[in-house]
């Protein structure tokens, strides 16, 4: 098999993510790993010029973390908590809960932990 063709395969293989359930006020949340693409779309978007929008480089990455099992982009949802993007419902949902945000940070951190850059690299490849 030359080059080309690995590629071509991989390309259609499901790339597995590890993930972690974490309840929050007895609802069951599923937090998957990142891939490097949106890693780098979070950074991208907490990029302010000259300093990082922390707040959103977490929320960013809550939300995709969780995307694949809460509907953050649900248009109903958005106009209910009056907000723009699915990015700012994180600390409205989470107003009077904060530390189920921090849960599902947490989460999110830990189900990330432990990815070298290498591997990252390597997962973007694949």
């Amino acid at each position: 098999m030359n080059k080309l063709e690995k590629y071509l395969a991989k390309a259609q293989e499901p790339a597995p993510r590890k993930e972690i359930e974490v309840v929050i006020d007895g609802d069951v949340w599923k937090v998957r790993q990142l891939n490097l693409s949106e890693l780098r779309d979070c950074e991208r978007m907490a990029d302010k010029g000259d300093k990082t929008d922390w707040f959103l480089y977490n929320d960013a990455r809550l939300v995709k973390a969780t995307e694949h099992d809460f509907p953050w982009n649900q248009e109903e949802l958005k106009k209910a908590y009056k907000v723009g993007s699915k990015y700012e419902l994180v600390e409205k949902i989470f107003r009077d809960n904060p530390e189920g945000y921090t849960q599902l940070l947490q989460a999110v951190r830990q189900v990330n932990a432990g990815q070298s850059e290498e591997e990252a690299i390597e997962e973007a490849k694949n």
